[in-house]
């Protein structure tokens, strides 16, 4: 999907990071504190469906919205997708999203994959559906917020590749049923 090549720091947790303030906060600084807010981010490696299933139950089980980041492995820059797990009345929605600046200093807002959804955050935290934009302003909306977002992501590492934030991982392993 995208290179979020940081000059060698790991894109994972300034990702995790900026992605929601950007859509909460478009013009508060970099770093300031999330507040109330219904979406989680992650960042997986390996394969989506396995990342999928277990976020999808976390999501589930929580009632609240995850956005998932995938990379192939530890190693690569590059997001090879964006995925939305939103529990819904019928069970969880889940779908390939990407985010979209429809204007510099405006929230950042997701766009399905298939261009037929859209979700915006309220003052409030909550991600809602809202209306999707013209097709014309897409495209355009999605490199403008991926430009933004890597912006976002610079300030929050150091010169040595440090992200400037106190953060933690969560490592979950896949069990490889063939294995004895």
């Amino acid at each position: 999907m995208i290179d979020l090549n940081l000059g060698g720091a790991c894109p994972r947790r300034p990702l995790t990071y900026a992605f929601i303030r950007a859509m909460k906060y478009p013009n508060a600084p970099i770093d300031v504190p999330l507040g109330e807010c219904n979406v989680g981010v992650v960042a997986s490696n390996g394969s989506s469906a396995e990342g999928i299933e277990v976020i999808g139950d976390v999501a589930l089980r929580s009632g609240r919205n995850w956005l998932m980041a995938n990379f192939a492995d530890n190693i690569t820059t590059e997001c090879r997708d964006l995925v939305l797990l939103r529990p819904v009345d019928e069970g969880i929605l889940i779908g390939t999203v990407e985010p979209c600046l429809l204007r510099p200093g405006a929230p950042m807002i997701l766009v399905s994959a298939d261009r037929t959804r859209a979700f915006e955050m309220t003052a409030a935290g909550q991600l809602v559906d809202r209306p999707v934009p013209r097709t014309a302003r897409v495209k355009e909306g999605i490199e403008r917020a991926w430009a933004e977002l890597i912006r976002r992501m610079r300030a929050l590492t150091t010169d040595s590749g440090e992200f400037r934030h106190e953060s933690w991982e969560i490592h979950i392993m896949a069990l490889d049923a063939n294995a004895h």
